[in-house]
């Protein structure tokens, strides 16, 4: 059987990962990003081993699934450019943290080509597992999208055949963890100065079943002092999600706005490449920064 070829648009850290796992197979890959022109991207696809097209319109003439790994704010707006050269040939995957209005945007920017659609949820980080992450698919290209891909060695689940159910899952899931990251940082934020954080978090051993808090309080914590504003935004989805449903966001907009604050401390060059020793040296640093 003849390998599909694969297409990505946007080569950032998810989707540099995704195309260097995939090269490392054997798999060619080719690859738009906007900011083909810089050194960065350029350095990005000579490790990741893909061929960098000059348009969306080049890159999608030479492949049969194309994977969108852009920004929730631009998806919509990459679908609409990826349209014209789109046909029946094409399975579109987003794999974007959008919100389901925003999946079915794109899916109806896309459909009238011809080209199935594919809702694609990321459910884990992507670095670690590089072309191997664990994805959840929806819509009426999931079936099609999930047998090409996984024959490539990915690793995707259909979900249902409708447009917003594999974004949902995303954006709950996304509302659970780093709604507890924000909770996290605002507990450690009060208690800190008054010398308490230590014992709240060994007061809550065995109060839920989480075995460790000060190790999740670290984890959390130093995951958003990282890739906060990455991650607030991903909060902003989920209350555009929660809206469109006819819920009050109030919670994940008070997380994302904790989140935002954390990441606007520029704490990011610092925990960004080795993770901090406990939770205390990033609260230290956040004092420090003038929090």
């Amino acid at each position: 059987m003849t390998q599909p070829r694969l297409g990505l648009i946007g080569l950032g850290e998810a989707g540099g990962a995704i195309a260097a796992g995939l090269a490392e197979q054997g798999v060619t890959v080719a690859a738009y990003d906007a900011r083909a022109d810089t050194p960065a991207v350029q350095a990005a696809a000579a490790r990741a081993g893909v061929t960098l097209a000059g348009s969306v319109a080049d890159l999608v003439a030479g492949v049969d699934v194309v994977l969108s790994l852009t920004k929730a704010g631009v998806a919509v707006a990459v679908a609409q450019e990826a349209a014209p050269a789109l046909s029946a040939r094409h399975v579109y995957a987003d794999l974007n943290s959008a919100s389901p209005a925003v999946k079915r945007a794109a899916a109806a920017a896309v459909e009238p080509s011809g080209a199935l659609f594919a809702d694609v949820a990321v459910m884990a980080a992507v670095p670690p597992h590089r072309h191997r992450v664990p994805l959840l698919v929806s819509g009426g290209g999931a079936a099609a999208f999930t047998e090409q891909v996984n024959r490539l060695g990915m690793r995707a689940e259909v979900l249902g055949d409708r447009v917003g159910q594999a974004s949902a899952v995303k954006m709950y899931r996304s509302l659970l963890i780093k709604g507890l990251e924000a909770l996290i940082f605002e507990c450690a934020l009060g208690a800190g100065p008054e010398g308490a954080l230590d014992r709240v978090l060994a007061s809550m051993t065995g109060s839920l079943p989480f075995d460790d808090w000060p190790e999740l309080a670290t984890y959390l914590m130093g995951r958003t002092v990282a890739h906060g504003d990455r991650r607030a935004a991903e909060l902003r989805e989920v209350a555009a999600t929660q809206a469109e449903a006819g819920l009050d966001p109030a919670l994940a907009a008070a997380a994302a706005a904790r989140l935002e604050w954390v990441a606007g401390r520029g704490l990011g060059p610092r925990f960004g490449h080795r993770p901090a020793r406990d939770y205390q040296e990033i609260l230290d640093a956040l004092f420090e920064s003038g929090a």
